[in-house]
């Protein structure tokens, strides 16, 4: 077996387990993902809460010449 079949071999077996990963994991990480995508949705909807309220600008004191 020379280096490029080592080489090929060795991506077939990454590609595998890569796959093998996925096929296990896909429930955890799209619930991580929805809890993520929940925390992110709260913190606009603070945002936006925020910005309708109404703010007045403070008062600046009079100008005087020197």
């Amino acid at each position: 077996m020379n280096d490029k079949e080592k080489y090929l071999r060795w991506l077939e077996e990454m590609w595998d387990v890569q796959q093998f990963d996925l096929k296990f994991d896909l429930l955890g990480r799209t619930e991580r993902e929805e809890k993520r995508k929940e925390e992110v949705l709260e913190i606009f909807e603070g945002l936006t809460e925020l910005a309708k309220g109404h703010v007045e600008p403070p008062g600046s004191p009079r100008w005087e010449p020197s």
